[in-house]
């Protein structure tokens, strides 16, 4: 009851044409690591200060399948993020300038060779093993921050095709963005980087449009180079990406301002906010017949996703429920093996009472395979692939704004399209620390 009538009360104050309050503060608070993650983001924040703003974020999963797949096994997989960002307005008064320099360490083995499905079931996991040099790319604003230009070694996952939901599951199949794009496009994701260039234009707060141009290489992936050969071969293609993304703040001009005895306005949680993307990609790259020994050099598709906050607590902002959903289009069935993918989940933040900065994620994925790669399976004595279904229920613990832990659970049903693959179920924890 003293709950409730406090609501009552913050309610009816909001009302009021000037308020006296502070800003919304979470009420689960960070757990105390013996300042361990404090001392490391203020030497940081010192940096930061003068232009110089590094980073490190560490992802690591430990997975088995008990029930399931082709046999059952455990594997652990990791993935080290590491960069630096330049300032250049802060360093040499270079207005809007920056360069950005970073590098990945990647280990761990792939759970998903054991289950044979195609929705790798770690985001951790990637090739190759190795430590190698990630990004390099100069970034530049212009005409007061509404144009964005960027050019070097980039990868298109980094700003095409994802909504913020998709960088929280820990299953590979979204996150960070679907896994059709990769398998029927050179769409490439950390720590891939190749030669890139690409334009974003602001035209309103909430409305932009976005192209790039990346090149396709067959020496990406390669161990032998970790990351450093920057040629650009004859035999290289393009990847073009393209994309207009809407993000409302609905209902947010009917918030009522918060503002501090000085008359300044405080900052808090309004609206609810969303965004909604329609992009596609093209590419001149080699795309050999699924079904036949001929080789194309076009390829294009098309995707929409949208994420949307439905609801969120006025006694409590950092409480609230999101959903989200999308497919991928890639109509040209003799050369994408994924010709649709759709894709939804929620994410209901608070759902613990006492726990409002905790993550409750369901998310199911679908990835229907090809009629060209199912002829040529069955060509070859194997089962007809039809539609790779993954449930995953995942629930983030929020230790501190640097460290979280993320207990999951995923069942892959017709791994690889396949019933001769018995469903899986795959239990897995994830360990994310950043600075």
């Amino acid at each position: 009851m003293i709950f409730r009538s406090y609501c009552v009360f913050l309610l009816l104050s909001l009302g009021a044409v000037t308020l006296v309050a502070a800003p919304p503060e979470p009420i689960q608070k960070p757990v105390k690591l013996l300042g361990l993650g404090e001392n490391v983001d203020q030497e940081f924040a010192n940096l930061t200060g003068i232009g110089i703003t590094p980073s490190l974020t560490y992802y690591g999963v430990f997975q088995g399948n008990p029930v399931g797949g082709i046999q059952q096994r455990t594997a652990y997989s990791q993935l080290i993020l590491f960069s630096v960002e330049l300032n250049f307005e802060k360093l040499v008064g270079l207005p809007g300038g920056s360069l950005t320099i970073s590098g990945a360490q990647v280990a761990g083995e792939n759970l998903s060779s054991y289950i044979g499905n195609i929705n790798t079931v770690s985001e951790a996991f990637a090739t190759p093993d190795t430590v190698l040099f990630y990004q390099l790319y100069w970034k530049q604003l212009l005409l007061g921050g509404k144009l964005e230009l960027r050019l070097g070694r980039m990868t298109a996952a980094d700003q095409f095709a994802s909504v913020p939901a998709f960088g929280l599951q820990v299953s590979g199949g979204i996150n960070s963005n679907p896994t059709s794009l990769f398998v029927n496009a050179p769409f490439r994701s950390a720590p891939d980087a190749s030669w890139a260039a690409s334009a974003k234009i602001k035209a309103t707060n909430d409305f932009y449009v976005e192209g790039g141009i990346y090149q396709a290489s067959q020496r990406l992936d390669k161990a032998a180079y970790h990351g450093l050969n920057f040629s650009i071969g004859a035999n290289d293609g393009e990847l073009t990406m393209g994309e207009i993304v809407w993000t409302p703040s609905l209902y947010a001009a009917s918030e009522t301002p918060v503002f501090a005895e000085s008359g300044n306005k405080l900052p808090g949680m309004s609206g609810l906010p969303g965004s909604y993307i329609l992009g596609g990609y093209y590419s001149n790259f080699e795309f050999p017949e699924l079904n036949g020994s001929t080789i194309k050099h076009s390829a294009y598709g098309f995707y929409a996703m949208g994420q949307q906050m439905l609801w969120r607590s006025r006694c409590d902002p950092f409480k609230n429920f999101s959903v989200w959903a999308g497919l991928t289009f890639s109509p040209q069935e003799d050369i994408s093996l994924l010709p649709l993918m759709g894709f939804a989940g929620l994410i209901w933040q608070g759902i613990v009472p006492g726990r409002d900065r905790d993550q409750l994620l369901l998310t199911y994925l679908a990835s229907d395979f090809s009629r060209s790669a199912t002829v040529s399976v069955v060509g070859h004595g194997s089962h007809r692939p039809a539609v790779e279904h993954v449930l995953e229920a995942g629930y983030a613990i929020f230790i501190s704004d640097n460290y979280t832990i993320q207990p999951d659970i995923q069942y892959i049903v017709r791994p690889n399209g396949v019933s001769a693959v018995r469903n899986s179920l795959v239990i897995g924890i994830q360990l994310i620390a950043s600075y």
